[in-house]
């Protein structure tokens, strides 16, 4: 009886048949918000399990909803230990609800500043999740598009918590090993080269971006910290050459810095596969050093510099996004992109310039007003902290 008076409801607000499974969940604390929507701490009413559960709001999605739609069929029947699993997902009339695993244990570098000692060992068990994650992925001819730091969290808070590989929002289900994706995506700082000038794409793309997560989790920060002008980045990106400075690398070992190479070849046929990766003398097992990495960590991905890049950076991050927005709502991935690489380079290089105005306005009148401003010890010869 009540079945059916909720439903002669649902029919009269016009819900869709899923919300009925709304009234499974008691909805908690927000966990984050972004564009679209937020995420939500949740109990499973049947068994008082908690999940976290991804709210979006259709009407942020400019009729793109076919996008949640592409994320929810691939998550489904994803199914390995490093990959947060999608439990359930329903919808409203103006919101689409994904119930996921929910993972308490942090993101990535914020875990390792929980640590009080991280060494070479320590780095490369959690790289090896995340490379066992993408391996599953590539095998199901799955590409990610979206590895960085933010996207790596725990399973849960306890010491050996595995590592988990979330937010497929932008992933895609390739048709072959040889198809070609042209649609602007991922995320600035850690999209690969053939991604930014709209070269034509594949699983290479998630390996080039662990290469980047790798370099910067042994270290604390980018191996492309120096350039803020994105033309300058791109030749950087392409030229094969890796900085490792030697006041941060002193001691981690060569097989280290190979793989970071290896994954970070300009041309993605010369990359190192996720399938390879794995067979990597660094991941498979070789020498590595017990230093203790963790004050060097700190001190590069400090929150100062952290703030400072993400301000620098935050127009051009957007810039990607709407990209790839409007890319996806134009044409299918597999289509020629209409979009010119120079003017998208042209574009974010102007955003970079008034960030940069922006935040020295911004710095400057911080300064003025400051009463009895304390010294910094900060050296503009040094890596800086790294954001997306």
């Amino acid at each position: 009886m009540a079945s059916a008076i909720r439903g002669m409801w649902h029919h009269i607000a016009q819900q869709p048949e899923s919300y009925e499974r709304k009234q499974y969940y008691t909805f908690g604390k927000t966990l984050g918000a972004g564009t679209f929507g937020e995420v939500r701490e949740a109990s499973f009413n049947p068994d008082g399990r908690r999940v976290a559960i991804k709210v979006i709001k259709k009407s942020a999605l400019s009729g793109d909803e076919h996008m949640v739609l592409k994320e929810i069929d691939i998550v489904r029947h994803l199914h390995h230990p490093n990959i947060v699993k999608l439990l359930d997902w329903f919808e409203s009339k103006d919101k689409y609800y994904l119930v996921f695993q929910l993972c308490t244990g942090g993101e990535l570098f914020q875990k390792i500043s929980d640590y009080g000692h991280f060494t070479e060992e320590d780095a490369r068990r959690l790289i090896r999740y995340a490379v066992e994650a993408i391996a599953y992925l590539h095998k199901h001819n799955i590409v990610h598009r979206d590895i960085k730091p933010e996207n790596l969290i725990f399973l849960d808070t306890s010491e050996n918590a595995p590592l988990m590989l979330a937010d497929f929002g932008i992933a895609r289900i390739m048709r072959s090993d040889d198809e070609i994706l042209n649609t602007m995506c991922g995320s600035f700082g850690y999209a690969a080269p053939e991604i930014l000038m709209r070269e034509g794409h594949g699983k290479a793309v998630d390996m080039w971006s662990m290469g980047v997560v790798t370099f910067s989790v042994l270290c604390g920060y980018s191996p492309f910290w120096k350039y803020e002008d994105p033309r300058a980045l791109m030749i950087a990106m392409r030229s094969d050459n890796v900085e490792f400075l030697e006041r941060f690398w002193w001691g981690i070992s060569e097989h280290a810095k190979d793989f970071i190479r290896q994954c970070l070849r300009a041309n993605p046929s010369e990359r190192l596969t996720a399938e390879k990766a794995l067979a990597h003398p660094w991941l498979a097992g070789g020498d590595v050093s017990t230093r203790n990495l963790l004050p060097d960590v700190l001190e590069n991905f400090n929150a100062k510099a952290t703030l400072r890049r993400a301000v620098l950076k935050l127009q051009a991050v957007n810039r990607l996004r709407k990209l790839s927005i409007e890319g996806a709502s134009r044409r299918s991935d597999s289509n020629s992109s209409a979009s010119d690489p120079e003017n998208d380079l042209t574009q974010l290089d102007n955003e970079r310039m008034a960030a940069e105005q922006a935040a020295a306005a911004h710095a400057a009148s911080a300064a003025a007003a400051a009463t009895a401003a304390a010294p910094t010890n900060e050296q503009s010869s040094l890596p800086g902290g790294w954001t997306a």
